[in-house]
């Protein structure tokens, strides 16, 4: 008697969220470092002073700022994949972008959302400090309207995200064909 194996493949649901890396806000971080430089260089050729400790408690605000505003920025920008090949609305890529700079304007959150059938291209753009520290901005365009819809900047490995995408697009690219 023959014996037949069957291979059932169960699709089960996707969902992956990427964010900017820390990293990628090397310029901010490189500012704060060069102030509290500045404000040591202030104490040092002007000590006892009375004014130096303002340019010192001056120097740490704007430097709180400054890593406040890194926080809030990457915390509130997400590039997420959502396949569920058991609901259609939740196969999809999303970009998801807060400023915190304009927290009472209407461009306070902006959300795009392409479903993964749409997509057309998926590019990544370098700066050479970027490929350094292996981040890159991965952007999206989709057959709606030809342009780059979606601009996710600073993704840590972004070629792995690309290849992932890329992966669950063509899972609906050739069911579309079919």
């Amino acid at each position: 008697m023959l014996r037949k194996e069957v291979n059932i493949i169960i699709m089960e649901a996707f969902y992956k969220t990427y964010k900017p890396a820390w990293r990628s806000f090397y310029k901010l971080l490189f500012l704060a470092l060069i102030i509290l430089v500045l404000a040591g260089l202030v104490n040092y050729f002007k000590p006892g002073e009375a004014w130096v400790k303002w340019v010192w408690i001056a120097a740490i605000i704007v430097d709180a700022c400054i890593i406040l505003y890194i926080t809030a920025k990457r915390l509130t920008m997400s590039l997420i994949l959502r396949d569920n090949p058991e609901k259609i609305e939740d196969q999809e890529i999303a970009f998801i972008e807060c400023n915190p700079l304009k927290p009472f304007s209407s461009d306070f959150r902006k959300s795009i959302e392409i479903g993964l059938s749409n997509i057309v291209h998926i590019e990544i753009k370098q700066s050479m400090m970027q490929m350094l520290m292996r981040v890159g901005n991965v952007i999206v365009t989709s057959s709606g309207t030809g342009t780059e819809e979606i601009k996710a900047p600073n993704i840590p490995n972004p070629q792995a995200v690309c290849d992932e995408i890329q992966l669950h697009a063509r899972r609906y690219a050739k069911s579309a064909e079919a």
